[in-house]
């Protein structure tokens, strides 16, 4: 009997040994917590409508853009803006010659091409075109740039934001729309490329 609860003693010692012997394994779950900032900034899109007649109608070269009789000709790009201010039109040809104010042309310095609307006080529109009685505008890709050259009543801002509209005419072709808005008053002295901050957008001619 004796000889049994030695055995009995030295078999528990063992168990106790072995069990204090033994691993604890311990699981820890690590929760990472991702955090994506979306950045908003000016989309330029581009989409395609037809014109709108003006009242009187317009002439064969000519187009109706805000209730305004605007010449086209071979090719017109037309300015105008969403309140009333002087905003500037800059066309850069793909020569590399750049139409506004200051370079009204047609002239080689504007590959012909002519600024013969000019608005300082409204919505536009301004335009720039190639007359069909002239030199066909240059083939390549154009640029198409806003100078809000004055804005003051009130000045651009994200709560009075100005929203500018081009449209790119060319005859037996839709009208080519450009729009994009602007919440501060952003100018680039009127160079219009495109790494240009005023740039509205671009086209091809023919």
């Amino acid at each position: 009997m004796i000889s049994l609860i030695c055995l009995g003693t030295i078999i528990a010692a063992i168990v106790i040994g072995l069990l204090s012997l033994a691993k604890t394994t311990t699981t820890t779950a690590t929760i990472t917590s991702e955090t994506t900032t979306v950045t908003t900034t000016s989309v330029t899109t581009t989409t395609q409508t037809t014109d709108i007649p003006c009242s009187p109608s317009c002439n064969s070269e000519q187009t109706c853009i805000q209730n305004v009789c605007t010449n086209v000709g071979y090719l017109a790009c037309t300015l105008t803006w969403s309140r009333p201010g002087d905003g500037d039109i800059v066309v850069t040809t793909p020569s590399g010659k750049t139409i506004y104010y200051a370079n009204r042309g047609p002239s080689n310095a504007t590959n012909q091409g002519e600024l013969d609307r000019d608005d300082q006080v409204g919505e536009g529109p301004e335009n720039v075109y190639w007359p069909s009685n002239g030199t066909l505008p240059p083939t390549g890709t154009y640029y198409v740039c806003f100078e809000p050259y004055q804005f003051n009543n009130p000045i651009i801002s994200i709560t009075n934001p100005i929203t500018v509209i081009y449209r790119i005419v060319r005859p037996s072709s839709p009208t080519l729309i450009f729009t994009r808005t602007f919440t501060s008053t952003i100018t680039n002295s009127y160079n219009c490329n495109i790494t240009s901050n005023t740039l509205i957008g671009s086209f091809n001619y023919p």
